[in-house]
């Protein structure tokens, strides 16, 4: 299941695959919501990264999702996806003007290993809706920072 997949200009993109959701619906993760095993894809300028066993949180996506929907409906403003206590995906949605915005990140695969791919890619409010109703439906099936309750 995608949960979602951001979409720069130029084919660009940086998307996330529901691949498992541990311990749902019984355990709720440290970082809100339910801890989760996905498959994450970064497309940027010849630079390509697949990482099938991404663990992250519902809670962390939807910070996120609370905070991209502020950009979408004011054209302003930021919206950072990064967990509590890993480093090893951290990005930032800023608008800029216009409704143009501007995707900055990192990713580190591996936290022994000093290989570490810096990324950018432009966007537009227009390709934000898409993102949001996907995290919404994740958060419609497995509830907010407090799991289903």
């Amino acid at each position: 299941m995608e949960i979602f997949c951001l979409n720069g200009y130029e084919n660009e993109k940086i998307s996330l695959e529901l691949n498992e959701v541990i311990g749902f619906p019984a355990a709720t993760s440290y970082e809100g919501g339910y801890d989760i095993i996905c498959t994450l894809t970064i497309d940027v300028g010849c630079y390509h990264v697949r990482c099938d066993r991404y663990y992250s949180a519902t809670g962390a996506l939807y910070k996120f999702n609370s905070k991209l929907k502020e950009c979408y409906k004011n054209l302003v403003g930021q919206a950072e996806y990064r967990l509590l206590l890993e480093n090893d995906l951290i990005f930032n949605v800023s608008m800029t003007s216009s409704g143009h915005a501007l995707v900055t990140g990192t990713f580190q695969e591996r936290p022994d290993k000093h290989s570490i791919l810096s990324f950018e890619m432009d966007t537009d409010q227009s390709c934000f809706l898409s993102v949001i109703e996907s995290i919404d439906n994740l958060i419609n099936t497995y509830g907010g920072m407090l799991g289903i309750e």
